[in-house]
């Protein structure tokens, strides 16, 4: 065994050592990485790549601070409702002086411009000569729809958090003539004393059928799409279409369905709404109304609105409108603002009419046409109906029963209320003679009663049917609410009943004995501490969770049971204000982007979370830090 030479063994060991390096240097060795930083990048090398990292890190930094500005004046529109785009918004934006001719851009650009006067860094980035400057609609867009993304987000957190919500929905035509189902969602915010109820807007959603059917499954498919939970619905707010509230085949149905135990609450303002309206399908009730509507037509235009007005300054007397209002459709304490001041206004109306008479054209025959048919049913129906809609006007959900009350009690002092009204009539503002109708044997289309005394005719004939009927729809649209929270009422009074039993297996699955003893502790601790609630929200307030978690439950279904469908109306106004004829060509996703700006303005959002929700696509330009 005969060893080699010196040389030769200090040869052979480096052969085997430069072999062992090379094998840990290839891709495929365990070492790879530790020795080609160690051995395989010079130092020079490791200094460039550093400078290049820096370089790039710079890089970002600077594009950030760039687009941070353009998204502001996107958010900006957003909020304030502006309209972004205008005549001409292509192209590059050129910084011109004040004696160049001005070009409307829009509200974009101009807001950019004008913040790029104080920042230099974005003046500069927009007047270079780089291809991408995030101005373009396309990117408009993606900063919407991000910005209502991570507002979406927010929402829907909280309402997973409550576990307990109820769905609002309705539905709207927008200019550009689409079907949009607007979705929000009621629940309840924060603990303690902190704890508030909070109605938020979701989406809208075009729909081509407005059927029983695929309303429902429209407005599960799209809090799905949000996100949201819809095991935790526990209630449902509509109007009272038939399609909305229908028992068979209506939308609540349906959604119950899905979510059993998602309790379906009529709109109180529709409630309220309808009541008076069906109530004023007596024949002479409405034929008043409709002449108030008529007459109203026929004074809205600038020449004899003038006449009026004229006879209002001539006068002596002080008025407090100057001209009568539209009867509103919709909501009844206009209405009531509408014949109150045709009342006060009547003697006015009369003289103008009088006047307009004496006009050689055709609006004189309209004039003579509209003061004969104010005869004497039409002048005791308006005293009638102004003492009935001042019982509605502070009508709400607490003043339901008190107000029924009290017109019952008018009703049963029908007699004397009615002699007392009859005495202030208008007719003896004009000095007119109240007569009764002409009799008639075979008059089948109103009332036909053989009495010949005007006071006790105008009785029978307008004011017992009217108030029996007032009575009736505010009984059976408006009370209804509370056989709905029957149930809950033992949580304010603290005595067990059949009704929180039944509350009880419809939303907990817990021994009741637990839930009774619950409720009799609550109030004791209510007593000794001598708290009251008068309210949902301030009994869970009161009711402590890790105390009473059943009770602390229910008295939260409470709190989210919707009232009415106030919310979905407003954002069809902020719809309008968005969607309008300049901009009838929006998509669906702009306009909920948008309509999140737009309505939920207390709700904090940064420029910074928009552009880290945009880097989570591919860029053109590198800004994720």
């Amino acid at each position: 065994m005969g060893g080699g030479s010196v040389e030769e063994n200090k040869n052979e060991d480096q052969t085997r050592h430069t072999s062992a390096r090379a094998r840990q240097s290839t891709p495929g060795s365990l070492l790879y990485g530790f020795t080609h930083a160690r051995f395989a990048i010079s130092p020079r090398t490791r200094i460039v790549a550093a400078a290049h990292r820096m370089c790039a890190m710079k890089q970002k930094k600077e594009n950030r601070l760039n687009l941070l500005p353009i998204i502001k004046c996107v958010m900006l529109c957003g909020r304030q409702e502006l309209a972004l785009r205008g005549h001409k918004d292509a192209g590059p934006i050129c910084f011109k002086t004040e004696s160049e001719p001005y070009i409307n851009e829009g509200n974009f650009r101009a807001i950019l411009k004008y913040k790029a006067k104080d920042l230099n860094h974005l003046k500069h980035f927009l007047e270079s000569d780089g291809r991408y400057k995030y101005t373009s609609a396309k990117i408009q867009n993606e900063i919407i729809s991000s910005a209502g993304d991570i507002l979406l987000e927010k929402i829907v957190k909280e309402v997973n958090f409550a576990k307990c919500f109820s769905v609002l929905a309705d539905e709207t035509t927008d200019i550009s003539v689409k079907e949009q189902l607007v979705l929000c969602v009621r629940y309840v915010v924060g603990s303690d004393e902190n704890v508030f109820v909070c109605e938020r807007f979701l989406k809208y959603i075009e729909i081509h059928s407005l059927t029983g059917k695929d309303i429902p499954s429209t407005i599960v498919n799209g809090l799905n799409s949000c996100g949201i939970d819809c095991s935790n619905m526990y209630g449902q707010g509509y109007d009272g279409a038939s399609n909305m509230s229908g028992r068979f085949k209506g939308t609540q149905k349906i959604v119950r369905e899905t979510c059993p135990k998602a309790l379906y609450v009529h709109c109180a303002a529709h409630s309220l709404n309808l009541a008076v309206s069906t109530s004023c399908d007596i024949q002479a009730i409405r034929n008043s109304l409709g002449l108030v509507e008529k007459m109203y037509c026929f004074l809205n235009t600038p020449k004899r609105k003038n006449v009026l007005l004229s006879v209002i300054n001539e006068s002596d007397m002080d008025t407090r409108s100057k001209s009568i209002k539209h009867l509103c459709a919709t909501r009844w304490v206009e209405r009531y603002t509408a014949i109150n001041d045709f009342v006060e206004l009547f003697p006015y109306v009369i003289q103008t009419l009088e006047k307009i008479c004496e006009w050689n054209d055709t609006t004189s025959t309209d004039a003579n046409i509209l003061m004969k048919a104010m005869d004497s049913e039409f002048l005791i129906s308006l005293q009638v109906i102004k003492v009935l809609f001042s019982y509605g006007l502070p009508l709400s959900v607490d003043l339901a029963e008190v107000t029924v009350a009290t017109i019952q009690r008018l009703r049963g002092n029908i007699t004397e209320e009615f002699k007392q009204l009859f005495k202030e009539k208008m007719a003896n503002i004009l000095d007119i003679t109240i007569s009764i109708k002409r009799l008639s044997k075979k008059c089948t289309k109103r009332a036909n009663p053989s009495i010949n005394d005007p006071e006790e005719y105008y009785r029978v004939t307008i004011a017992i049917p009217y108030i029996d009927s007032f009575i009736q729809q505010l009984n059976e649209r408006f009370l209804c609410h509370k056989n709905v929270l029957k149930g809950f009422q033992c949580l304010f009074s603290g005595t067990y009943s059949d009704d929180f039993d039944e509350l009880l297996q419809f939303y907990l699955d817990t021994d009741k004995q637990i839930v009774k003893a619950e409720l009799n502790l609550w109030h004791a601790v209510l007593n000794n501490n001598g708290q009251h609630p008068k309210s949902g929200l301030e009994a869970l307030r009161l009711c402590k969770k890790e105390m009473f978690p059943n009770l602390h439950f229910l008295v939260q279904i409470l709190c989210s049971l919707p009232v009415s469908t106030a919310t979905p109306e407003r954002t069809f106004s902020c719809l309008k204000r968005l969607k309008t004829y300049l901009r009838n060509t929006m998509t669906e996703t702009r306009l909920n982007g948008l309509t999140m700006l737009a309505v939920h303005t207390d709700i904090p959002l940064s420029a910074e979370e928009v552009l880290d929700e945009l880097a989570k696509k591919p860029r053109k330009l590198d800004f994720v830090l």
